[in-house]
């Protein structure tokens, strides 16, 4: 631990954190007047120039990562004989504390989370950057649900030849609960080695339970290379059988066969919210029972990923402020986060432990993990339904788990392709119950397709399309919002936003109450 107050331009204060790959504190920058968490790799590694010159090149790679849902890096360098990146500070609580405050999460909210951290691997893929290391204790969870995929630290940039790993004795990097095949083999590594992993996260998320819960690191390896993907409906029976089939092909041994992206993994989720069932899963063969001994993990070879990989089925997104929703998480903890997008280098610093659990490193913990005495009160869970078609509203036949029907000529201006159709209620001075809204261009579907299935029998709108009582746009963007109504008078729509509780409030249609008007119930 360092007996000192002052490094560099920084005054450290709270350690937020300590594991095998340093230190995180909670410190204050002088120079630019702000708070960060600030990494301190361990003393002694700066002596290794090979080791610094990696340290700097990885970290370059992961603070060019320009997504919303990965938390920025400030700088990064050397001080006083230590390596150290100074990274934004993020109050929330990790996945893996939420599943075990919470147990397992309502789906819809699952793939609300999941969908956040696919946008961000994505990305990182884009980049030819794997993260290695995807698992609910590096998925931050803030205010509004809003995710952050936390720690690149032992991410790998692919293309720029054999250059290893930041890895300091050379020893397999991750968490074996949920690192995919290629990786305990050796093999040749790229962004599906992510899509695996988080298939695990999503099927832990749904269950409450990790994807193989066997004892030791041999049983670990043998259960992810040769046992069949688990079933989230033998501990979840009420879900849909749609899950097994996502988790299935997610976690499916050969990564041809998985999902090519993060993101249409995210798209099967999204159709079985919405009551479509995958097609089918890939076909697992289970080899005789284990030899008596297993190989240990070896070192994974220069990470990289191909160009060729389909593209995920949504643009890289631009960086920018959490999307303002209109559903907020009743309570949040304010857990100092630190470790985070710690570029592509620290994670693997010394090497992570080859522990087959989840127990929470000092990196993790400076993540976002808080005490659960610290914890307020968390939102009541959605219930997973297929959403019915209601009064005036028809259903467009869908393609397949999370696709896009094929454009219909007779299809309405903004309607977004989903199996329920843009609506437009007259203005005629009714009253709706708005129950949320999607603000972010690269994600009106996705968004609004959530709500639609945690809402069944509600519909939604393009408030620029609607009447002039609704807000048009936000900051140049436009707005859909989903919607329960119309309903005839205010009373009635109150008795509706009581039912629904949360954040939702109701609006009266019409073009002559201004836009800011508030209706208090």
């Amino acid at each position: 631990m360092l007996h000192v107050t002052g490094f560099g331009p920084y005054v450290l204060h709270d350690l937020l954190g300590r594991g095998g790959m340093g230190e995180v504190y909670r410190a204050y920058d002088r120079e630019q007047a702000r708070w960060v968490a600030l990494k301190l790799l361990p003393a002694g590694v700066a002596a290794d120039q090979g080791y610094v010159e990696r340290f700097k090149r990885e970290s370059y790679a992961a603070a060019q990562l320009n997504d919303p849902h990965v938390i920025p890096i400030h700088r990064y360098g050397e001080i006083e004989g230590r390596l150290y990146i100074d990274m934004r500070l993020v109050e929330g609580i990790d996945l893996a504390g939420l599943i075990a405050q919470e147990g397992p999460l309502p789906p819809a909210r699952v793939v609300r989370i999941v969908e956040q951290a696919a946008r961000a691997l994505d990305a990182a893929h884009a980049r030819a950057l794997v993260h290695r290391d995807v698992k609910p204790s590096n998925l931050l969870v803030a205010a509004q649900d809003f995710v952050y995929l936390v720690d690149f630290g032992i991410a790998q940039v692919g293309g720029t030849g054999a250059a290893p790993p930041l890895t300091a004795d050379g020893s397999t990097v991750g968490t074996f609960d949920y690192m995919a095949p290629e990786r305990l083999r050796g093999r040749e590594v790229d962004g599906r080695a992510d899509v695996y992993s988080l298939a695990c996260v999503l099927y832990e998320a749904l269950t409450g339970q990790r994807p193989f819960p066997v004892d030791g690191v041999p049983a670990l390896m043998h259960a992810h290379t040769s046992s069949p993907p688990p079933r989230v409906t033998a501990l979840r029976p009420d879900l849909s059988p749609g899950w097994d089939v996502v988790v299935a092909r997610g976690m499916a041994k050969d990564p041809g066969e998985r999902y090519p992206t993060c993101g249409a993994l995210v798209g099967d989720a999204i159709g079985v919210l919405q009551g479509v069932v995958p097609g089918h899963a890939p076909v697992t063969v289970v080899p005789p029972a284990p030899p008596t001994h297993v190989p240990g993990p070896a070192v994974a070879p220069p990470t990289h990923v191909p160009p060729a990989v389909p593209a995920s089925g949504w643009p890289p997104a631009a960086t920018q402020p959490p999307p303002r929703r209109s559903r907020g998480v009743a309570g949040w903890l304010v857990a100092a986060v630190a470790l985070v997008v710690v570029a592509v280098l620290t994670g693997v610093l010394l090497g992570q432990s080859a522990s087959g659990d989840d127990a929470p490193t000092g990196d993790d913990a400076a993540a976002g993990a808080t005490p659960p005495a610290a914890e307020a009160v968390a939102p009541s869970p959605a219930q997973e339904s297929t959403p019915g078609p209601g009064p005036g509203r028809a259903s467009a036949p869908t393609t397949g788990p999370g696709s896009t029907p094929a454009p219909d000529p007779q299809q309405a201006e903004g309607d977004l392709g989903l199996a329920t159709t843009i609506s437009s209620p007259e203005c005629d001075s009714s009253w709706v119950v708005f129950l949320g809204s999607a603000v972010d261009p690269d994600t009106y579907p996705e968004d609004v397709a959530v709500l639609l299935a945690e809402h069944p029998g509600a519909e939604y709108l393009l408030t620029e399309d609607s009447c002039a009582s609704l807000r048009q746009e936000l900051d140049g963007n436009r707005i859909y919002s989903v919607y329960e109504g119309p309903y005839p008078d205010r009373a009635t729509a109150c008795a509706a936003r009581a039912r629904v509780g949360g954040d939702a409030y109701v609006k009266r249609l019409d073009d002559t109450t201004p836009p800011e008007q508030l209706w208090t119930c």
